[in-house]
């Protein structure tokens, strides 16, 4: 009985798929919706909802086939708006069941995943067709929805986000909501979500809504595993947004900018420990490193004056200088415990990025360190320059005379 079911069902999705060029005649609109109750009986009596404890739905519901295929069916008549089904069937299908995880009445494990899934799918097609009226409490009540399953479980986060980025990109919704949405994502470390609201959000809007939320997970040197999802999602929406709101750096470098080279100072002379703490320096690194290079770039094309340049140019080498130093670089290791070459490396890059790009602050920021750790950065440059490869005879002076201001 269940693998014929399943294939009922399945010929009843391909009839929904092309009702519109089909004999409408077969079948009615209140015959579907007729079927689509049933077919939800099914799963609520899978997900332990239906108010009888056994029902001639019950040996279905052990099939996961049949409950693949009702769930699809369900999905179906959710995104055809052309088969007439009466939507509050529709709505009761596809809506009860995460009411149900919100309210904790369900819990979301291996057997009930699929189904919230297909649910988080439904309600999305359930949204895009929605009508004007009742839009937008309606898309409220799903963010809040989705924004839960993703602090729950990470099994549904596709689905989750997916319905999150229909929502926000709901025209129902103001901006205002969407600062409020991308603040509370921020501040919960929904680092995912965040970065979809921003995008959906006017260029920068989410950035500055989140500050507080931002500052917190990066400041924050007891957790760990705050700190790669953080700066990755911030780097990533920075990327986004500095096309049409360069100015951002500039509230980024006041708000968190401090927060920002403690993180790269203490992930590249491995001050911190903790789990995964070695696993994620070299990414911790390098979005550090990334942000400060925008930053840099953004401060030196905007009317900002030289010193305030210098003394950020300054700040950042000083602790790169301390990286070089703890890491080393290819063909010249520092023998240090946890020392990593391309940390080292990459430190390097900076100084010959600023070199090549902004002579005249190189210059000015040489000689404002002190001689031991200009010879660091002087060695680190030539490396580079070099290809690291072993150098013969004494070491040569660094000359700026190839350079260009």
């Amino acid at each position: 009985v269940p693998e014929t079911s399943a294939l009922c069902l399945y010929a009843l999705r391909l009839l929904v798929q092309n009702y519109i060029i089909i004999e409408k005649e077969s079948i009615s609109s209140s015959e579907l919706g007729d079927i689509g109750s049933t077919v939800t009986e099914i799963i609520f009596e899978k997900l332990g909802l239906s108010p009888s404890k056994k029902s001639a739905c019950t040996a279905l519901t052990r099939d996961r086939k049949v409950i693949e295929q009702a769930c699809g069916l369900i999905e179906d008549m959710c995104q055809s708006d052309m088969i007439g089904v009466n939507i509050s069937i529709l709505t009761r299908a596809a809506v009860e069941p995460l009411a149900a995880i919100q309210e904790k009445r369900v819990a979301i494990d291996k057997d009930t995943s699929p189904i919230i899934a297909s649910s988080l799918r439904s309600t999305q097609h359930l949204l895009l067709s929605h009508p004007d009226d009742g839009k937008a409490d309606f898309t409220r009540a799903l963010i809040q929805i989705a924004l839960e399953i993703l602090q729950e479980s990470n099994e549904l986060d596709a689905p989750s986000l997916d319905l999150l980025k229909c929502c926000v990109e709901s025209s129902a919704l103001p901006n205002e909501d969407g600062g409020l949405i991308a603040s509370y994502t921020a501040a919960h470390g929904l680092w995912r979500a965040w970065a979809v609201v921003c995008a959906a959000l006017p260029p920068g809007y989410g950035i500055s809504c989140s500050i507080t939320g931002i500052k917190s997970s990066l400041g924050d040197l007891e957790d760990v595993a705050k700190h790669v999802s953080a700066l990755t999602a911030l780097r990533a929406a920075l990327q986004n947004a500095s096309a049409n709101d360069p100015g951002l750096f500039s509230i980024i470098l006041q708000s968190v900018g401090f927060e920002i080279l403690q993180l790269l100072r203490a992930y590249s002379v491995r001050i911190l420990n903790g789990s995964g703490f070695d696993d994620n320096r070299v990414v911790v690194c390098t979005e550090a490193v990334r942000v400060n290079l925008m930053a840099f770039t953004y401060l030196s094309s905007a009317p900002t004056e030289e010193a305030k340049v210098i003394a950020f140019v300054s700040t950042l080498f000083s602790i790169l200088i301390e990286s070089v130093a703890f890491n080393g670089y290819p063909n010249h290791p520092s023998g240090k415990v946890g020392a990593d070459e391309a940390i080292g490396r990459m430190s390097a890059q900076v100084f010959v990025h600023v070199l090549r790009s902004s002579p005249g602050v190189f210059k000015s920021t040489m000689l404002a360190i002190p001689p031991d750790s200009r010879s660091v950065l002087e060695a680190s440059v030539r490396a580079d320059m070099n290809g690291y490869k072993l150098q013969q005879g004494g070491k040569k002076k660094l000359s700026l005379k190839g350079f260009q201001r």
